[in-house]
């Protein structure tokens, strides 16, 4: 069974709900991690996520494309986004970036800048690998890490992203602190990782290169949480509202965490 909390028929607590998503998650909210583990409130869909979503899935094609001997077209990439976008728009939920009318063209925009800067360059191994590994074992739990890489090459791994501004522009802040190349390259075992931040403006790269000791701070960093876990699993846990995440805006839980406080309630 595939509980993301549980304990192994030796007794011992078997953790698999660990992603580099949640790991970034709890050093924003740890009640909000909670909720995410458990579903404990269904999460919704915004337009920036699904833009990302339907460029992903065009990219995964196009990279597939070539990996099966023939490179797909911008306009085969921009029939692929109608294809994707029908399907996912009538899930969006909230619309905070774009609108309806203009979100198409944006995204055929993102995928002609991915397409001339960034396809041109890329030998694919691999398109959208998943893992799910054991990262940890003790006497006492057995830890997995799960993920999905975007693009695996010979000595690189690569994630897309397609915001609404230049990530590139901290590329200090995650050559410091980011949980999700450490992750996959302890995954794939190849110790470089690229972002390909295909924003309004251009093209970005974040390149970066991890090793074991950076893979030993992210096993202490994921041990400590899961022992946290292990002993308050009903919660509540820690509440984390000092940042741009804690709102309606961004965070599911939002209603029945601060947003149920009198205070907040009142506009105080």
């Amino acid at each position: 069974m595939n509980y993301p909390l549980h304990r192994g028929s030796d007794g011992r607590w078997i953790h698999t709900w660990v992603r580099q998503s949640s790991v970034k998650t709890s050093d924003m909210c740890l009640e909000r991690l909670r909720s995410d583990m458990f579903g404990l409130v269904p999460d919704f869909t915004g337009d920036a996520a699904a833009l990302g979503t339907a460029c992903h899935a065009v990219v995964e094609d196009a990279l597939n494309a070539r990996i099966g001997g023939k490179d797909e077209t911008f306009e085969g990439m921009c029939h692929a986004f109608d294809h994707y976008w029908d399907e996912i728009e009538p899930t969006v939920e909230r619309w905070y970036k774009y609108n309806r009318d203009n979100v198409r063209a944006i995204g055929y925009s993102r995928l002609e800048m991915w397409n001339n800067e960034v396809y041109p360059q890329v030998t694919p191994v691999a398109v959208e690998q998943n893992f799910n590994k054991i990262f940890h074992e003790d006497s006492e739990r057995v830890i997995y890490l799960r993920g999905t890489i975007d693009l695996v090459e010979a000595d690189c791994i690569w994630d897309w992203k397609f915001p609404s501004r230049d990530y590139g522009r901290h590329a200090w802040e995650y050559r410091r602190w980011d949980v999700q190349s450490i992750a996959y390259c302890w995954a794939s075992e190849i110790q470089n990782f690229k972002f390909g931040v295909v924003h309004p403006d251009g093209v970005s790269y974040i390149e970066l290169e991890r090793d074991a000791s950076h893979t030993e701070w992210l096993r202490q960093k994921v041990l400590a949480l899961c022992q946290f876990v292990e002993k308050v699993p009903q919660g509540p846990w820690p509440l984390g509202d000092n940042g741009w995440w804690c709102s309606e805006k961004w965070c599911s839980n939002w209603a029945r965490c601060k947003g149920a406080t009198q205070e907040v309630a009142n506009g105080l």
